[in-house]
């Protein structure tokens, strides 16, 4: 499980374009200081995403030995490392100056593996760094220039081997390449015929099945037999099918998969007779996640996230460590890593304003606190976060979170919908600093999962085929009425913004419906979804996600679905905007290109609109670095303040630890 625990992005400084762009506001509300929080202590910027006590992912070594995790050094965050018993610690150097996000152990126990890229153009290497010679540099495993590498298995019975996706040999689709460590050359074990969305391989390497995309929105899994590839199962675009571990006899799979119902759920596959046999599902949600014994293939958990965690345990005695741990509380739950002996596990607790990381001892089921997430010495001043619900107003029932600046006093106060990328995605509970930051400002924060959102299973997502800027943006605005209905918000005050396709969701809002929002801040959004999927890098033009986009929004190779794209373009609807708009893009990001953002603030501009705009000339699509996430977080702050009415704080001066 992906731990949930803060992500401080790090790195060094480096030049930001800045351009301010001002014309009318037609409308924008006086912005007045709210005072229900003036007694809350303003937490700087900096503590948020630039934390230099920030410490996760702790992780221990396949041979029990040996502890590492992640804390900031040299400007950004990267791997420490220690004896499991104490001792002094040691620092990964990296190759760029940006931060890391995670890593693994090596089968060895010496080596750590991590990815990195260069100015955030998301072709990241997979590289190797020896932790009895931590003052070395790294080793790139895949020096492949612009491609793109990724760690597929690291195989803890051979040491001297990992399995790796590369696009070295076409940037169209990934290859599966088996690569020696210590001489870096590798072997291509899987070579993709132009179809293969999905490699699976069993915890020995062998390659067992592959899924392949074989048009109109089907696909296809397959087995291997011998040097042959046997179809067993066909799914259409809406089944999820995900591989989890092999049974220990190696016969059966564990699975994640909604094919032929509703939500997604865990299920025993057998491989030879197809049989399915449902081991774990939720009432009411997907089970998203499910971990098996990396050593074993034994079933450890299944995790549904109904409004908080909902956590089936199938090693009782990791299920005993928690509950002891979190006494009581709502908490989730993170395996983070097992030794090979199956002794000492590491573990996240997190709730809505921060984790702890223990590490957990079988032998005596006692559990060591490890690290804390930095931002725990500020817990009292952080909001806390609630699940709600709302009708959406044709009957769905709509899921979200909303946090109350702490200090509120029940009256009206300024919010911001703050809306999830994707948009197959969805948001969770636990600490967020985005949403902490809006709500330490004295901002509500309320986020919602609307139709299309992942995790409420097949039905709900199918809702918004053809709702781009149609009922996904009503869900959007049934929650704003829901917030000012109940006496959270205030109906003048309420601002809009997201990242990707929050970001296009904020263009629509305020283009589509321009009296409803006061403001938006639009981060890496598209303004025309014809030129988005026009100019998508290569390898997701033959992504699975490129179907996605055709059935739910629309081909733009057909000229019906052309213009049906360009009729849901805020572009073209500049001329309606009345609110101010904060615009911020990454110059090198390859998913939504720098272009959505550069046509936009030109229509707006020509029209005489509002609008300040963010270049980071080192930036893609994802995490910014830290540095770049300080500047971002300031001028949102500035800009929040201007048209909302929240506080600021006064800016921290950078210096990196």
């Amino acid at each position: 499980m992906t731990s949930r625990s803060e992500r401080t992005p790090g790195g060094l400084l480096e030049a930001v374009a800045l351009a301010v762009l001002v014309g009318g506001c037609a409308g924008a509300p006086a912005a007045s200081a709210p005072p229900h929080v003036s007694e809350t202590p303003l937490i700087p910027v900096t503590t948020f995403f630039a934390n230099r006590d920030s410490n996760y992912d702790y992780r221990v070594s396949p041979d029990g030995r040996r502890l590492a995790w992640m804390a900031s050094a040299g400007g950004r965050l990267t791997v420490h490392f220690r004896e499991l018993d104490g001792g002094e610690v040691g620092v990964i150097d990296t190759p760029w100056r940006r931060s890391l996000r995670t890593f693994r152990w090596a089968a060895d126990s010496r080596h750590v593996l991590f990815e990195q890229d260069r100015d955030g153009d998301q072709n990241q290497h997979v590289y190797a760094a020896d932790t009895e010679r931590p003052g070395e540099q790294a080793i790139d495993l895949t020096p492949i220039g612009a491609a793109r590498a990724a760690i597929h298995r690291v195989l803890l019975a051979d040491p001297w081997h990992i399995l790796v996706l590369q696009n070295l040999r076409t940037r169209r689709v990934f290859d599966l390449v088996r690569i020696d460590v210590r001489t870096r050359q590798g072997v291509v074990v899987g070579e993709n015929p132009g179809d293969v969305i999905q490699w699976i391989t069993d915890l020995h390497g062998q390659l067992r099945g592959r899924i392949r995309d074989v048009g109109d929105g089907q696909r296809v899994v397959e087995w291997r037999n011998g040097d042959q590839w046997r179809p067993r199962l066909r799914l259409d675009l809406e089944e999820w099918f995900t591989v989890v571990g092999f049974t220990p006899e190696g016969r059966a799979a564990w699975v994640l998969t909604n094919h032929e119902r509703d939500r997604i759920a865990l299920v025993r596959l057998d491989l030879e007779t197809g049989r399915r046999t449902l081991v774990h599902e939720h009432p009411r949600v997907d089970v998203e996640v499910a971990v098996a014994s990396e050593v074993t293939g034994e079933l450890l958990y299944a995790a549904a996230f109904p409004n908080y965690q909902d956590v089936r345990f199938f090693d009782a005695a990791l299920g005993k460590a928690f509950e002891a741990i979190r006494a009581g509380r709502p908490a989730g739950f993170g395996l983070l890593s097992r030794d090979l002996a199956g002794r000492f596990s590491t573990i996240e607790a997190y709730t809505d304003r921060g984790s702890t990381f223990w590490l957990v001892d079988a032998t005596t089921g006692q559990g060591m606190l490890l690290g804390r997430s930095a931002i725990a010495r500020h817990a009292d001043a952080l909001a806390p976060v609630e699940p709600v619900s709302f009708p959406s107003r044709d009957g769905l029932t709509l899921h979200g979170y909303v946090a109350r600046p702490r200090g509120w006093d029940r009256r009206a106060a300024p919010m911001v919908l703050l809306v999830h990328g994707g948009p197959w995605a969805r948001d969770y509970w636990y600490y967020s600093p985005v949403v902490q930051l809006l709500a330490n400002r004295g901002y509500v924060v309320l986020q919602v999962n609307f139709r299309g959102s992942n995790g409420y299973g097949r039905r709900f997502r199918e809702a918004a085929v053809g709702e781009f800027a149609g009922k996904m943006h009503a869900d959007l605005l049934d929650a704003v009425d829901w917030a000012v209905r109940r006496g959270v918000a205030e109906a003048r005050r309420v601002g809009i913004m997201g990242w990707s396709y929050g970001g296009y969701a904020t263009l629509v809002g305020l283009t589509f419906t321009p009296d409803v929002f006061a403001c938006g801040v639009d981060i890496v959004g598209p303004s025309n979804l014809v030129s988005m999927l026009e100019t998508r890098h290569t390898y997701w033009t033959w992504h699975a996600l490129r179907s996605y986009w055709h059935k739910y929004a629309g081909d733009p190779a057909r000229a019906e679905d052309r213009r049906r794209l360009e009729a849901k373009s805020p572009l073209f609807g500049a001329e309606r905007v009345q609110r101010p708009l904060l615009i911020v893009h990454g110059a090198n990001d390859p998913n939504v290109k720098l272009q959505e953002s550069d046509q936009m603030v030109e229509a707006l501009r020509r029209v005489g609109k509002e609008v300040e705009y963010i270049v980071f000339a080192d930036e893609g699509h994802g995490s910014f670095d830290w540095r770049n996430n300080v500047k971002l977080f300031e001028a949102v702050e500035r800009f929040l303040a201007r048209h909302l009415g929240g506080r600021g704080a006064v800016p921290e001066p950078l210096s990196g630890k």
